[in-house]
C-alpha cells in the first residue's frame, strides 16, 4: 500500500505515476482491473475515465457511450450512500444476474470482462462525481471482507489525494503576468524529491535552492534562519506554516507554506507551496493566518486586513474606532515582525499570505451529506 500511495500522491507533480498506481492498486485490492470515474454532471464531454483493463481506444469509447446508458443498476441504487470516503460494494446493491441483464453490461462491462465492481468515494457533489472502482471477471467472483476492508483503509487518501489535486490545478494559472504557484514535494530530510514548472522556475530565478543532498535550501541567510525555524516546527506539529521568501535585493518576492502529509511512514512527507506576491482580493480568515505565520497579535493582524481593505490609515483606524496614532504605531509594528518597510509590500505580502490561506487550509471543496 505504501509504495502504491506513493505513486498517487506523487502525481500530483508528475502525472504519468498515476497509471502506476492505478495498476499497484488494483493488485493490492486483488482486483483484475482499477477504474477512474471523473466528470462533471452537466457536461457529458468533461467525463474522465482511465481504467487498467482497456487501451485508449476502449477508454474514448467507454467515455462516449456511457452518458447513454440509464441502467447502471448498483451505481443508481447507491447513489444516496455516495459520499466523499464511502466504500460500495457493488453486490451489495445488484445481484449478477441482475447486472448481466443490463444494457450497460452488455455494451460496456462485459467486452473489458467486468462483472463485479466495488467503488471508493472522493467528490460527490450535485454537479460533479468522482470515484475510483475495482473490478472482477465472472470467474474471479465477487470481492470479499479482505478487498473491501483495503479499500475502506485507502478511502481517505483518495479523498484527499482529489482536495489536493484540486487545490493545485486551480493555482496553475497566470494573474496579472506572475506565474502559478509553485509546488515542491519534500522527503523526510527535506529533500526534493519532485517539482512542477513554476517550482523549477523559482529555482533558476535564485530564490531557491537544491544542496548536493538534494535538500532544499533558501538563497540568502536571513530567508535560510526562517526556512530552518519552518522546518523544525514541521517536526512537532501537523499545522501548515508560512514563511517569506526573499530575493536578491532583500526584498519579500513570495510567500512559501510548508504542508505536511500525516501519513506514518509514506511518501511524500511534505508539500512546500510557494506563492509569489501578486493582486488578489479580499480572503476569510487571514487574520488568523497573520497571527500563525507572522507572530502578529489579534489587533495588528485585524489593522492589516482593515487596511488592505481600505488602503488609507486613516479609514482603517475610523473602521476599528482607534486613533490614526494607534494605527501608526500598529503599522511600524506589523513592519518590524514581517520585516518589511513600506505599505505596498505590506499589500502585497497580505495578497500573497491569503492565496496561500485560501489553498492551504479554508477552501475545500463542498460535499453533499
Amino acid at each position: 500500500m505504501i509504495t502504491a500511495l506513493d505513486c498517487l500522491y506523487g502525481s500530483l507533480l508528475e502525472a504519468g505515476l498515476f497509471d502506476s498506481f492505478l495498476k499497484q492498486f488494483a493488485e493490492i485490492a486483488g482486483a483484475d482491473s482499477v477504474a477512474m470515474f471523473d466528470f462533471d454532471l452537466s457536461r457529458a464531454d468533461a467525463m474522465r475515465f482511465t481504467s487498467t483493463a482497456a487501451n485508449e481506444e476502449s477508454n474514448a469509447r467507454f467515455i462516449a457511450t456511457f452518458p447513454s446508458i440509464d441502467d447502471r443498476l448498483w451505481w443508481q441504487r447507491s447513489e444516496r450512500d455516495m459520499v466523499p470516503g464511502a466504500v460500495i460494494n457493488g453486490i451489495d446493491y445488484a445481484s449478477a444476474s441482475e447486472i448481466k441483464a443490463t444494457r450497460y453490461y452488455r455494451d460496456l462491462l462485459q467486452p473489458l470482462d467486468i462483472l463485479h465492481s466495488a467503488a471508493v468515494c472522493a467528490v460527490m457533489r450535485p454537479d460533479a462525481q468522482c470515484f475510483l472502482t475495482v473490478n472482477r471477471s465472472e470467474q474471479r467472483g465477487a470481492f470479499g471482507h479482505d478487498s473491501i476492508a483495503v479499500l475502506r483503509a485507502f478511502a481517505p487518501h483518495w479523498v484527499r489525494y482529489k482536495q489536493l489535486e484540486q487545490r493545485i490545478a486551480t493555482s496553475q494559472r497566470d494573474l496579472h503576468g506572475h506565474r502559478g504557484l509553485a509546488v515542491f514535494e519534500l522527503g523526510p530530510a527535506f529533500d526534493v524529491r519532485r517539482m512542477n514548472g513554476p517550482a523549477e522556475r523559482c529555482i533558476s530565478a535564485g530564490w531557491l535552492q537544491r544542496g548536493p543532498d538534494g535538500a532544499l535550501r533558501m538563497h540568502d541567510a536571513r530567508s535560510q534562519s526562517l526556512w530552518a525555524t519552518c522546518q523544525r516546527q514541521a517536526a512537532t506539529t501537523s499545522a501548515a506554516t508560512s514563511i517569506p521568501v526573499y530575493g536578491h535585493h532583500a526584498e519579500v518576492v513570495a510567500y512559501a507554506a510548508l504542508q505536511p502529509v500525516s501519513d506514518g511512514n509514506i511518501a511524500p512527507r511534505r508539500l512546500l507551496f510557494v506563492r509569489p506576491l501578486q493582486p488578489i482580493g479580499d480572503h476569510i480568515d487571514l487574520t488568523a493566518t497573520l497571527r500563525a505565520s507572522c507572530g502578529l497579535t489579534t489587533s495588528e493582524a485585524a489593522f492589516a486586513v482593515a487596511l488592505r481593505r481600505s488602503e488609507t490609515l486613516a479609514d482603517a483606524a475610523q473602521s476599528l474606532g482607534i486613533t490614526v496614532g494607534t494605527a501608526r504605531q500598529r503599522l511600524q509594528e506589523i513592519f518590524e515582525k514581517m520585516d518589511l518597510h513600506r505599505q505596498a509590500e505590506l499589500f502585497q505580502a497580505l495578497d500573497a499570505l491569503a492565496e496561500l490561506n485560501d489553498h492551504l487550509y479554508h477552501r475545500t471543496e463542498p460535499q453533499q451529506a
